[in-house]
């Protein structure tokens, strides 16, 4: 069952840290590394199966504050752009607490290959973070972000769309015995990882051809 006296703490044990490393690093660099720490946290948690129902709990107080923080840089620029930007990332921690909240509520087994696919999702996420950390940090370093991204989409998609689609159709049965609405939020989440694996494609190729317009140029110059 959800406690909330766990829910306020950690929120703003999630805020607390942010601060901290804001102090030393932009806030949109922080939120990144807020967010990683909060990846390797469940999947040692999960990994290791210590205390996993109280890591579930922070969890959903990380969504919950990265929900706020989303809100206020939408609120901030108060910029349509800025709105669009945001949406998927609304949709995907909506759809994440309400998993969250079915496997504290789930006493079944069911509970158990909720908490794996989760597990899988966060995994997904490792190198969204180290690309977008190169790329905020050293900014100039053009080979080192276009190698990140490529090790982005491979890793990515291979734990999105390889391992969770091979995964659901291993544990079929568990995956019918769930309720409709959590049936239809994991395929959602399931083609939302599709359409940012063609995305990071695309921006792969954009970099491919970059590089061929560099050596190209390199050589007719020669």
């Amino acid at each position: 069952m959800l406690n909330i006296g766990y829910i306020v703490p950690l929120i703003c044990f999630w805020h607390t840290i942010t601060s901290e490393i804001s102090k030393y690093k932009q806030l949109d660099v922080s939120n990144n590394i807020i967010s990683l720490i909060h990846c390797l946290l469940f999947m040692v948690h999960h990994d290791n199966d210590y205390n996993v129902e109280y890591a579930v709990h922070m969890s959903i107080g990380y969504y919950i504050y990265d929900l706020i923080y989303i809100v206020s840089c939408i609120y901030k620029t108060r910029a349509k752009d800025e709105l669009n930007r945001r949406i998927p990332f609304i949709i995907h921690h909506f759809i994440g607490l309400y998993l969250l909240n079915a496997c504290i509520s789930d006493t079944g087994e069911s509970k158990f290959h909720l908490l794996y696919g989760y597990n899988l999702l966060e995994t997904s996420n490792i190198m969204l973070y180290v690309s977008y950390h190169l790329h905020k940090e050293y900014a100039n370093y053009f080979h080192l972000n276009i190698i990140s991204e490529f090790f982005q989409l491979l890793w990515y998609s291979y734990y999105r769309i390889i391992k969770f689609f091979l995964f659901g159709f291993n544990n079929k049965k568990y995956f019918f015995q769930f309720r409709y609405p959590t049936q239809f939020v994991i395929v959602i989440l399931y083609f939302m990882g599709i359409i940012w694996s063609y995305k990071l494609t695309k921006k792969n190729m954009n970099n491919f051809n970059k590089i061929k317009g560099i050596y190209t140029s390199k050589y007719n110059n020669e």
